[in-house]
């Protein structure tokens, strides 16, 4: 049964693909080159879509996950809607507070602890602020997600990596898991560019913040459980998004400009322009991404105190934003 949920999930995505990229056009769902955009021609922005359709069907043989998946819909749909219509960046806020939301109240899942991240000897137990702070944490990580957003196959691909990193941390619900990955793989025989000159289709918003809520619920609920990783061993998994994002972030206003005003400031961005390919720089990414999660499984093994890995991974993040407030201090 798991093997045909895996077959399903990969066809729908795959084949939902070749029928929504025939739609796009009509309902404009269609990213324009422009400034900012990589790419040169118009492309469906369609496959986010299409990787939600492949987990929902999933659902006919396994409805355990209902809950979680309510949550991913809506925020596929919103995504969707800001695909089609560039909603204002408060809306788009609101909208995944509201997605983090649901999942706390749905599925259980939240920050009840940050682990030990003063001392060894003190535990940071969240309490009444659980669920704002879930609800931060959340929002972060799927802006993360949609911020890597800008490559053919890059988030997809990190996802991914990210996803197959919890199989052998033994996660208690590996077939929820599988049948994401299978779902993105379908949609990234499309994406990426091999055997190609382009991509055929673009994730979209609707799929960089569905799977970003998907890695919240994941390293969320996995990092709360006596069996499962610390909070800070989470950080790492998703060290390279998370700290492109936040670094960006900040650098954005320190050149005068909004932290959410689109730019080419993205590592991703500044591989490119100094030469390097759209496959060399999804590789590059890649290995990066893999090196910090063996650092933080390599910690996590070791059982290294969690206020070191965090004094660790602030300074790995401070190098990073100097790094690139240096090389972006000409940007416009």
């Amino acid at each position: 049964m798991q093997w045909l949920m895996l077959l399903v999930a990969f066809s729908i995505s795959a084949l939902l693909i070749q029928v929504l990229v025939r739609i796009a056009p009509s309902v404009k769902l269609m990213a324009i080159p422009g400034q900012h955009r990589l790419h040169q021609s118009p492309t469906p922005m369609v496959g986010g879509i299409a990787i939600c359709g492949g987990m929902v069907t999933s659902l006919l043989f396994d409805i355990s996950h209902l809950n979680l998946f309510v949550c991913l819909l809506f925020l596929c749909l919103i995504g969707a809607l800001d695909d089609r219509f560039a909603l204002p960046s408060w809306t788009r806020f609101v909208a995944q507070g509201l997605a983090a939301y649901f999942m706390i109240r749905l599925t259980g899942v939240s920050l009840l602890s940050l682990g030990n991240l003063v001392s060894a000897d003190a535990t940071v137990l969240l309490g009444r602020w659980s669920t704002p702070i879930t609800i931060f944490a959340a929002i972060g990580v799927i802006n993360a997600i949609n911020m890597s957003d800008g490559l053919d196959g890059l988030a997809g691909s990190l996802v991914s990596l990210v996803l197959l990193t919890l199989l052998p941390l033994g996660y208690p619900q590996p077939i929820l898991v599988l049948v994401s990955l299978s779902a993105i793989a379908g949609f990234l025989i499309w994406n990426l560019r091999i055997g190609r000159s382009r991509a055929h289709v673009f994730m979209g918003d609707a799929g960089s913040t569905m799977l970003g809520l998907l890695l919240a619920y994941l390293l969320i609920g996995y990092s709360q459980t006596s069996a499962g990783i610390s909070p800070v061993t989470a950080l790492w998994l998703l060290a390279l998004p998370l700290i492109d994002a936040v670094a960006v972030l900040i650098v954005r206003p320190l050149r005068g400009t909004s932290p959410f005003t689109a730019d080419r400031a993205h590592y991703h961005h500044q591989l490119l322009d100094r030469g390097l390919s759209v496959n060399q720089t999804l590789l590059t990414a890649l290995v990066l991404q893999s090196i910090l999660i063996i650092v933080g499984l390599v910690f996590h093994n070791l059982g290294l105190a969690e206020f070191i890995q965090l004094r660790i991974f602030l300074a790995v993040f401070v190098v990073y934003l100097l790094s690139l407030f240096w090389f972006t201090r000409h940007a416009r």
